[in-house]
Parts: C-alpha cells; structure tokens; sequence
C-alpha cells in the first residue's frame, strides 16, 4: 500500500499538479470525515508527498535533457 500511495504521488508530480492537489488533504479524506486516526492519515500524507517529492527529481531531470542531438553540439 505504501508503494501504491508513493506512486500516487509521483504520477501527480509527473501530471504538473502541486503538493496541494494530494487527495488526502481533501476534506472527505480527513480523519474527522474517514474515521482513522489523525496518525495513520499523516502518514498517508507523507507517502504522497515523499512520492510527489520523487515525481518532481524525476521530472526534473528529463525535462533538462535535450530534445535533439544537434541541441547538445555548442557552436
């Protein structure tokens, strides 16, 4: 399940979407609204954001990689 919620929040990175968009920090996903502890819901939290964290590197680095051969060749 861990991994499942990590990849949850890679794929929202990957997608552009922010840290807010975690689908635990919306109101029905609360523990007031589920009924599970406050402690299991942040570590819910957590696992997107690590996998959101993730996303972002992952994105980052290909978004810095050239998108042609002759782009890498300097005059």
């Amino acid at each position: 399940m861990q991994v499942d919620i990590q990849k949850l929040g890679a794929d929202a990175a990957r997608q552009g979407l922010t840290l807010l968009d975690c689908p635990y920090l919306r109101t029905a996903a609360m523990p007031a609204q589920t009924g599970e502890s406050v402690t299991e819901w942040r570590s819910r939290v957590e696992m997107w954001k690590a996998g959101w964290k993730a996303g972002v590197k992952s994105r980052a680095v290909v978004s810095r990689a050239p998108s042609s051969p002759f782009m890498s060749a300097r005059r």
